[in-house]
């Protein structure tokens, strides 16, 4: 995890922060000294479980996964989190302890501040307060909806909708995971990974490589997906469209 300088001359360059970029100027201008640029890289652990949050980030590119383990090592992904929300919701909840382990799935950019910074704007009624509370909506459908998915629906179209998730969030049609990356986001042995690549893969969707999957076929690929990946889609376009238009802008001092 690399840290950049601190950021500065408001207001200026695009913020790519959706939840950040939605709050009103003044809000912004007084939180905007608190935050760090950071380059946050494939396999980075944020947290574990256990830890108390000392920063919450605020993704820009990157995208970070919430594992939930088992004594015996097991994962399953709760939720992802990208440009539209934050890292750490534990502190806006109340918590100061982290209940799953928070991991890089897609290197890139984020923005850093201290979760007592955070708890101290809160108290003010910033409209960060505002924008969590619809984002922690939204986050807690994600995973109400994942549980399900889970339960009823079969590997590849598991797998299939966690694929489009991640294209969403991707500059590129190839991702950079490992099957057993895979196995541990979505719950199965890495053998049932390398099975439902292999299906999907023979219809032409998508092509594997060591260490990458590109998408070919996002269309085909959304008619395979379950029902729950338009759900999600969807709540998450709410989400969008709900946010405040206000969007400040920032420079990142060279």
């Amino acid at each position: 995890m690399k840290e950049t300088h601190v950021l500065e001359n408001v207001p200026t360059s695009q913020l790519k922060n959706r939840l950040l970029s939605s709050l009103i100027n003044h809000d912004f201008r007084r939180l905007v000294t608190h935050l760090q640029p950071v380059d946050l890289k494939l396999g980075d652990v944020i947290y574990t479980a256990g830890d108390t949050i000392e920063n919450v980030y605020f993704p820009e590119t990157a995208v970070v996964s919430l594992l939930s383990t088992l004594e015996n090592g097991d994962t399953t992904e709760v939720g992802l989190i990208g440009n539209e929300g934050m890292v750490g919701l534990s502190v806006f909840l109340g918590g100061s302890i982290t209940p799953e382990r928070a991991l890089v799935l897609l290197s890139g950019k984020a923005l850093k501040m201290p979760a007592s910074l955070l708890t101290a704007e809160l108290k003010l009624g910033s409209t960060i307060q505002l924008q969590l509370l619809r984002y922690t909506r939204s986050f807690l459908a994600l995973v109400t909806q994942s549980v399900i998915c889970s339960q009823h629906h079969s590997l590849e179209t598991r797998f299939a909708r966690w694929l489009l998730m991640m294209h969403n969030y991707s500059q590129s049609h190839t991702l950079n995971l490992t099957h057993e990356m895979v196995s541990g986001m979505i719950g199965t042995r890495r053998a049932g990974v390398s099975m439902a690549t292999r299906e999907l893969r023979q219809q032409k969707l998508i092509k594997s490589a060591r260490g990458a999957i590109t998408i070919l076929d996002r269309d085909g690929l959304e008619r395979v997906a379950c029902e729950c990946y338009a759900i999600i889609h969807e709540e998450f376009e709410r989400l969008h469209e709900t946010q405040l238009v206000s969007k400040p802008t920032l420079n990142h001092r060279a």
